[in-house]
């Protein structure tokens, strides 16, 4: 019984720290909503168009939906105090006024290679 429990411990220490959302030492305050809230547009490195929806911002929390070239996907958001939030293999950045980026790991399948793909997106007003 003791080495199921051994297997069960080490698998789920290491899927949950490869998977964590949050890096270690990352804070959390309230963040103002006006800043996050809206559709964020931009034209990732294959010119594909990226629109990240941003809504229900309450504290440090948001709904966050990712919409690439690659698809689509939708998660709860912890921003940290630093303006920032991942969503999938994505990083959402707060850089200005209206302004973000959004870096994504991008793996070549061939090499395996690994990527830090940067897109620029604005607020939409």
């Amino acid at each position: 019984m003791s080495s199921i429990m051994s297997v069960l411990q080490s698998a789920y220490s290491a899927s949950s720290s490869t998977s964590s959302l949050i890096s270690p030492g990352d804070k959390f305050s309230k963040v103002d909503p006006t800043k996050y809230q809206g559709t964020w547009t931009g034209t990732d490195y294959k010119h594909q168009p990226v629109t990240v929806s941003i809504t229900k911002v309450q504290g440090y929390r948001a709904n966050v939906t990712l919409q690439t070239s690659a698809g689509l996907q939708y998660q709860q958001a912890f921003i940290t105090t630093k303006g920032t939030f991942r969503i999938g293999d994505s990083q959402f950045a707060l850089t200005g006024t209206g302004a973000a980026k959004i870096t994504t790991i991008v793996t070549d399948p061939t090499t395996g290679n690994q990527t830090a793909d940067t897109t620029p997106i604005k607020l939409q007003t």
